[in-house]
């Protein structure tokens, strides 16, 4: 079926229009008329949305709303978000991009602000006691913010690991057990961490790290950037009363089964996004990041010669996680299949949490190529190795 923009018109809400993307498409092939309407009444709405609210942070924004769409984690029959961790500093519009969809989109929203005092039941709930009609005592259970739809993790990182544990079950496989019993939860989590501050911090668990899709640096503002800030916030009530919601919290869910259902990744990009799963593990045995041990063996203080620069590339969780989020960017560019660029485009996030360097490698070459921190570093490396081995 030819698709122009005569053929959606019927798909178009008048207060987003047509996305603009659509419009510079020569032959969209999308997944029949409910790929189209899914598109146009509620993806492209809540892209809009962040457009008015929001400056600059385009890559955040985009991964957040691919991260809606598609499927990470997958445990007899729950098919989980692919949920975001954002590194950024203050006042770069985290908070704000976990508030939109839950306008947007519907749903409850909770914030679950990082501390080290917190423990795992602030997160996934309580027991309390509580009376019923005839005065009698009983225990009611009293939800955690986990249970809301959209859920923002504050400075996750201020949360020791024993609070986090509670995040690991809920994250991947859509539950929270609790005194013995097992709760459904439909959470998207949005974590963010503050890359300049590290007192009273603790690493995340690699376990944790490996249930979040995407890792998203977030971006510095421009001049001009700034002066459309003080713009945006002299009218934020006037925004904030232009948001529309569009759907309700159950119809993501049903997207992201229908994109997951729908979209077709061929064998042979599954060969090559095999291949390159298990070069990412051993990148030295299969030629590559030649360049960058060739400065790590100029470093007396390293000590390096022909060791590895990763200990530890992407795992059976990271390729699924993967090849969910290609199948959401398809969908996104209005096809029902998945081509190279799609994979390529969502891998840098998909890396940047789950490769594990070996000790001091990062420093190292931080200071050689003259980079402002091991984040700079790590995108080279990681942007190096794609270039050679995807």
């Amino acid at each position: 079926m030819k698709w122009s923009q005569e053929g959606v018109g019927k798909f178009i809400d008048p207060d987003f229009g047509i996305d603009p993307y659509f419009e510079k498409i020569l032959n969209p092939s999308p997944a029949g008329d409910k790929h189209i309407e899914y598109m146009f009444r509620i993806i492209w709405p809540l892209l809009a949305s962040y457009r008015k609210v929001l400056v600059a942070q385009r890559a955040m924004t985009t991964y957040t709303v691919l991260g809606q769409i598609a499927v990470g984690d997958r445990d007899l029959g729950y098919l989980g978000a692919g949920h975001v961790l954002y590194v950024g500093y203050p006042g770069t519009g985290k908070t704000l991009v976990a508030k939109v969809p839950a306008i947007v989109l519907g749903g409850t929203y909770k914030r679950f602000q990082g501390a080290n005092d917190n423990q795992p039941s602030d997160l996934t709930g309580n027991r309390i006691i509580d009376l019923d009609e005839q005065g009698k005592r009983f225990f009611r259970f009293l939800e955690g913010p986990v249970f809301a739809d959209y859920i923002l993790m504050d400075e996750v990182n201020r949360n020791p690991s024993r609070t986090l544990s509670g995040a690991l079950e809920a994250f991947g496989e859509g539950t929270v057990t609790n005194f013995g019993e097992t709760r459904s939860v439909k959470s998207y989590g949005i974590f963010t961490m503050n890359p300049i501050e590290t007192e009273g911090t603790h690493p995340l668990s690699e376990a944790l790290l490996d249930r979040i899709m995407f890792k998203i640096i977030g971006q510095l503002f421009t001049a001009d950037q700034f002066v459309q800030i003080l713009d945006r916030t002299s009218r934020f009530k006037e925004i904030r009363a232009d948001l529309k919601q569009v759907c309700s919290a159950e119809t993501i869910y049903e997207i992201r089964e229908f994109f997951h259902n729908m979209i077709y990744v061929d064998p042979d990009i599954r060969k090559q996004m095999g291949r390159f799963a298990e070069i990412s593990n051993d990148p030295h045995a299969f030629g590559c990041l030649r360049s960058f041990e060739k400065l790590l063996d100029k470093d007396e203080s390293m000590n390096f010669h022909e060791s590895r620069i990763i200990k530890s590339g992407l795992l059976g969780r990271g390729i699924v996680h993967w090849e969910g989020a290609a199948k959401a960017m398809a969908a996104m560019r209005y096809r029902d299949y998945v081509r190279r660029e799609d994979a390529q485009k969502v891998l840098l996030p998909i890396l940047r949490h789950r490769v594990i360097f070996e000790t001091g490698v990062l420093l190292s070459l931080t200071y050689d190529l003259g980079l402002r921190d091991t984040l700079e570093t790590t995108d080279a490396i990681l942007t190096q190795l794609i270039r050679e081995a995807w």
